[in-house]
């Protein structure tokens, strides 16, 4: 008889399976589950080598799925100066002078994730700021999206000066003395992030290994990290030759819209010349698509609005491809057999990408069924709900954004847009798949408790309400976080659920999320995280 590997008693375990939806007992065996139901029915299954936890009714739940997280380059800040939580540029200005005491004059400091909406000066970081903490070393400090500061020196080392014109769809701020202020806005970016060394493959598997097992610390067992070049996708390839992955992962490649050194040819044959698409691989790492993107994002004011920005007189162009050619991307792609993401922020970015991928494939030939998606998809118009309905266009969104950003978006796109933000309630309403999210690091954090109470209340870290009437119930933000997500990639068939023939990936909460007040599942814990059968987090007792 079949002896399970691991067994699970004494729990609430919700299922997600119609027959059996909640179950007090899981066994699992060559990191599949083999059985659910009663203690007693799963018990017998139990040998002399079999580890029985008791969950003491703890609610367990499938392990989180992050559709859309940038893992590698959260492993990599993970080595740099942390900025999330800065209240103030002076602290921010105090931690890059603590770093530039422990780094070799003439190398880089470089910090990420600063958010200028949490500082208490009420203004953006300049050159001068970091001057301060030191003038013997090229500094960058990542904005969680779309935004650098960098001191004089890195300015001088990019050549950038009062002269530098702004690069297309990028913006140098200037000071009131005409000179670069040190804020460096979209494509502009790259003006002196293109001088940072790339990290070694070694470098990128430790990074790898350590943001895994963060996520794993907080449940989350599968991600999709997209938009990667070439050396990347060979550095997860290494990290999982080498058994440091504790996590099933899913890559997209980076597509039309990130790099403007890339010509339009070089582009068609990374998504051509190798024969690959969507699919190749297996559960612990595959190809899932192509990512591309049209603009950027509202606290950056660079995303592609119908209407200026709250303060502005006209709409800017940020664009990073021209949406023009959005059709002919999109059918290329299609035919090839890659799924497809395009990142959308804008209304007018929204509308355009939806129109154009039902263009696409309503000309298109039968071929198996797409899992094409708008990524973020902020603002919806009555039209695009049409054609995503219509065409099952998948909403990958980020709730996360909703509880860091949300404030900002009245600074930004004023009241009206705002309560129009991330319609999850609108989309499941149409029957358009919505998959959950973190997108880190372009936010704050990663832990899916923070994304199901914003999806759940729609309240902002600050307690201000985003769209009310888009809330929707913890099951349906429970299922964009696990059920839904797999579909994306299609796995489908082997995660997501937990029952006999499915990956046996769970994670176990502290509390009940379905009965606790609304307040306490952003306060939720993860206290123990399966991966295959196997535990790789338990919470220290």
């Amino acid at each position: 008889m079949l002896q399970a590997s691991l067994i699970l008693v004494n729990g609430k375990i919700h299922t997600f399976d119609n027959a059996k939806p909640q179950v007090t007992a899981l066994a699992s065996y060559g990191g599949r589950i083999v059985a659910t139901g009663s203690d007693a029915e799963v018990r017998a299954l139990a040998g002399d080598n079999t580890r029985v936890i008791d969950l003491r009714g703890r609610t367990a739940v499938p392990g989180f799925n992050d559709a859309h997280n940038h893992m590698l380059e959260v492993g990599i800040k993970l080595t740099r100066i942390r900025l999330d939580e800065c209240m103030s540029i002076a602290e921010m200005v105090e931690l890059v002078r603590d770093a530039a005491t422990r780094t070799p004059a003439g190398e880089w400091v470089i910090g990420e994730g600063w958010n200028d909406s949490n500082f208490a000066e009420g203004r953006l970081p300049t050159r001068q700021d970091l001057d301060a903490a030191t003038t013997r070393h090229p500094v960058l400090l990542k904005r969680f999206f779309n935004m650098d500061v960098v001191n004089t020196g890195a300015l001088q080392l990019a050549g950038v000066d009062a002269r530098t014109p702004d690069p297309a769809g990028g913006k140098i701020e200037h000071g009131p003395d005409g000179s670069p202020s040190g804020i460096l806005r979209a494509s502009a970016k790259t003006l002196v992030r293109r001088l940072l060394p790339d990290p070694s493959i070694n470098e990128c598997v430790i990074a790898l290994e350590r943001a895994a097992r963060e996520y794993n610390a907080v449940g989350i067992t599968s991600v999709l990290d997209p938009g990667l070049m070439p050396w990347e996708v060979r550095a997860y390839q290494a990290a999982r030759a080498a058994g440091r992955l504790t996590m099933r992962m899913a890559l997209m490649l980076s597509w039309h819209g990130f790099r403007e050194h890339e010509t339009e040819a070089e582009l068609d044959e990374r998504a051509s010349a190798t024969g690959l698409y969507t699919g190749l691989g297996d559960e612990w790492l595959r190809l899932n698509g192509l990512k591309m993107a049209v603009d950027g994002g509202t606290t950056s004011r660079t995303a592609w609005m119908f209407e200026p920005f709250v303060g502005e007189n006209v709409v800017r162009d940020f664009n990073r491809l021209n949406a023009a050619d959005l059709l002919r991307y999109f059918t290329r792609g299609h035919e090839l057999g890659w799924d497809i993401g395009i990142h959308a922020i804008g209304d007018r970015a929204h509308h355009e990408s939806a129109k154009a991928f039902a263009a696409m494939l309503d000309g298109a030939p039968a071929k198996r069924a797409h899992r094409h998606n708008l990524i973020h998809a902020y603002f919806a118009t009555e039209e695009s709900l049409q054609h995503m309905a219509r065409r099952q266009l998948a909403a990958v969104i980020q709730p996360t954004f909703v509880y860091y950003e949300g404030d900002d978006l009245f600074r930004d796109v004023g009241a009206t847009l705002a309560h129009r933000y991330k319609p999850m309630r609108t989309y499941l309403d149409r029957g358009i798949p919505v998959i959950a999210t973190s997108d880190v690091p372009s936010t704050v954090g990663f832990d899916p408790a923070i994304g199901l109470y914003a999806l759940v209340t729609r309240r902002t870290h600050k307690g201000t309400l985003i769209a009310p009437q888009e809330a929707v119930t913890r099951e349906e933000a429970l299922r964009a976080y696990t059920v839904t997500s797999p579909w994306l990639t299609r796995e489908e068939g082997i995660k997501g659920k937990l029952l006999p023939g499915m990956l046996a990936d769970v994670a176990v909460l502290d509390r009940d999320y379905f009965t606790i007040p609304e307040e306490q599942i952003k306060q939720m814990r993860v206290e123990l995280t399966v991966l295959g059968g196997d535990v790789v987090h338990e919470a220290r007792s």
